[in-house]
């Protein structure tokens, strides 16, 4: 079986990775980890991780086998993740840090039906 490309949910899953490194950066949350840390370590981190993230997105876009599985089993640690963000968000009162994470949350929900979509 040859591998196929899944353009439109690489697209999706490149939005929602930017809106949680933009949420990450300028939701003004504080939590543990970025207090244990100085503020230059924590960004660094956040933007080796989205460009992780999008190096394996970027895999699904051009069709290499076996990075559809590898997004899917990553993807569903990363909504549970951002759907317990959600939930210290609403908590804490943090809307702007919410309102990045939400749209995360939706555009990697899109992201799973475009990735495994019939065509």
């Amino acid at each position: 079986m040859t591998p196929t490309r899944a353009p439109r949910a690489a697209f999706a899953w490149w939005g929602a990775t930017a809106c949680w490194l933009l949420g990450s950066l300028l939701g003004g949350r504080r939590t543990a980890v970025e207090a244990a840390v100085p503020l230059p370590v924590a960004i660094l981190a956040y933007v080796v991780c989205a460009g992780l993230w999008a190096l394996l997105v970027l895999g699904v876009y051009r069709g290499v086998k076996g990075t559809r599985v590898a997004l899917a089993i990553a993807g569903a640690f990363g909504v549970v993740d951002l759907v317990l963000q959600l939930f210290g968000d609403v908590a804490l009162g943090a809307v702007l840090h919410g309102a990045f994470f939400l749209a995360a949350l939706v555009l990697s929900a899109a992201g799973y039906v475009l990735l495994f979509r019939p065509r």
